[in-house]
């Protein structure tokens, strides 16, 4: 398609929310944009609007436009105005025009995303987050051949609880690489829980763990105090051919991103197809106590275009494109100013001895992959990194 976003396609749906919203122009904002390798619809919203995930609000499309619902390197955006409402509009004339002689429009690359594939597509396809109970129930490698630490293609692994699996049956190999923790709520409230990364001494080593430190390790402890576990995510290593149904079950690895070591767990194959194409909206109603749960390619923060996991998932009504405000909480410190400690005034005045500063902004995420009860969503922007337990809020709030 020549023309428009992924999502102009969208009327109905969240639309009329959208248009609810009071759309405000960057200052800055240009009259007209060319559309350039690499660019983001995301990326282009930002140049004309301070809130960028409201650009379906202001996407004219246009009639005489075969599927305005994709746009082009070389295409040409201008911002007019229509009823005195600000239109982002493309004129297919000017898109041919600014094109150079020689190049033809089939010769251009793929229509541009919402957001990056290459950042999200590792978390399309090889992840899966399951609860506890159902960690319990999967069946796990007990021993590969010839009782070799690890196994690759071409070699055989063996299984239990595989017992109804059917000859000739393919799966997936996954690895156990991170736990989601409830931290919601008061020291009161928290639960004391063993540390339980593996099926007895199956630990998982680190060595062979996915390389994305978003995996944090805490293998090699023997114990360790943890809130309760609200989900567990379990990494793809390999696909696997049931060639022996029995206690154990023989697989044979067919293909495989890593090796596959004991302790490692068996899913179905998910052939669900997933559309690479999101539209940027709010919640018709934000949880409360929405929090960052991890972080991808870093032990403390992340930024542009890097994942985060979020404490919401379908249960929620949490859904692709569902965007989202992220605030670092504003610590509470004491006011040594007037109240130092010891003081007289810290003893008369004891409820004021305290402040809560202001919470920080952080930037914005969307969600592409919602789970159950957790999702991994993109960061898109934003002036500060975006840490665990940041707070999520609707998307309109800023500094």
């Amino acid at each position: 398609m020549k023309r428009i976003l992924t999502v102009v396609a969208i009327l109905g749906l969240a639309w009329g929310s959208v248009q609810a919203q009071d759309v405000e122009l960057r200052e800055d904002h240009p009259r007209e944009y060319v559309v350039q390798e690499g660019d983001t619809l995301w990326d282009i919203a930002s140049r004309f609007l301070t809130r960028p995930w409201q650009w379906p609000a202001i996407w004219q499309a246009n009639p005489q436009i075969d599927n305005p619902h994709l746009i082009y390197p070389g295409d040409v955006i201008s911002l007019e105005f229509v009823g005195g409402q600000p239109r982002l509009t493309m004129n297919p004339d000017d898109s041919i025009r600014r094109l150079s002689p020689e190049i033809r429009r089939e010769d251009i690359s793929g229509p541009i995303s919402t957001i990056p594939y290459d950042a999200i597509e590792p978390f399309l396809r090889n992840p899966r987050i399951v609860t506890a109970e159902e960690l319990d129930g999967l069946p796990y490698v007990v021993a590969n051949y010839d009782q070799r630490m690890t196994a690759s293609a071409g070699d055989r692994t063996y299984v239990r609880g595989m017992e109804d699996a059917q000859v000739g049956q393919e799966v997936i190999l996954a690895r156990l690489t991170y736990q989601f923790e409830d931290r919601s709520g008061g020291e009161a409230q928290q639960r004391l829980r063993r540390n339980r990364m593996g099926r007895g001494d199956a630990q998982v080593p680190a060595d062979v763990r996915p390389a994305s430190p978003l995996w944090r390790s805490t293998f090699g402890q023997m114990e360790r105090f943890n809130y309760p576990i609200i989900g567990y995510e379990l990494w793809e290593s390999a696909r696997a051919r049931v060639v022996h149904v029995g206690d154990p079950t023989t697989l044979e690895i067919i293909s495989g991103r890593r090796e596959v070591s004991e302790g490692d767990y068996v899913l179905p194959i998910d052939y669900h197809v997933y559309d690479a194409n999101f539209f940027p909206r709010a919640m018709d109603e934000m949880p409360e106590d929405a929090r960052v749960l991890s972080v991808s390619e870093a032990y403390h923060g992340v930024g542009h275009y890097q994942i985060v996991a979020i404490s919401m998932g379908q249960a929620d009504g949490i859904q692709a494109g569902h965007t989202f405000s992220v605030f670092r909480p504003g610590e509470t410190i004491r006011d040594e100013q007037r109240y130092p400690l010891m003081s007289r005034a810290a003893w008369k005045e004891s409820d004021r001895r305290f402040v809560t500063l202001p919470d920080e902004y952080a930037g914005h995420v969307m969600v592409f992959r919602p789970f159950e009860h957790i999702s991994y969503a993109i960061v898109l922007d934003g002036g500060r990194e975006i840490m665990v337990e940041d707070r999520l809020d609707h998307p309109d709030r800023t500094p």
